[in-house]
């Protein structure tokens, strides 16, 4: 059996839409940033700082709705970006700590825009 003729498996909890949802670090000096992803367990974002697997970051989502939420979330992968990209790293990271209404506000992105495949 070949890689291509192997099942493929979506390892993911929650499904993942692509939604006009920002970021930005706190604490840290940084414009805001489009997430590339977002589902309730989870963004994907580009950065451009080296982050290190594991380490835990604190950061501002802002919802198309006006809504805005402090989230704290655990870096679960690191990719280096070629040079031609908008920014260095491509990011997984796993929510790890939301305010309480964050799965309705996360629910309301996700109701209204497509999943990823």
């Amino acid at each position: 059996m070949n890689e291509s003729d192997r099942p493929k498996f979506n390892r993911r909890r929650f499904p993942r839409a692509k939604a006009p949802v920002l970021y930005c670090p706190i604490k840290v000096l940084s414009p805001r940033r489009r997430i590339h992803d977002i589902s309730p367990g989870g963004v994907r974002i580009y950065s451009d700082e080296q982050l290190r697997k594991d380490a835990q970051l604190e950061i501002e989502l802002f919802l198309p709705n006006g809504q805005r939420m402090l989230a704290t979330a655990r870096v679960v992968w690191i990719n280096k970006l070629p040079p031609h990209e908008d920014a260095r790293f491509d990011v997984g990271l796993e929510f790890i700590s939301l305010p309480a209404n964050a799965t309705q506000e996360l629910k309301y992105v996700l109701d209204y825009e497509s999943p990823e495949e």
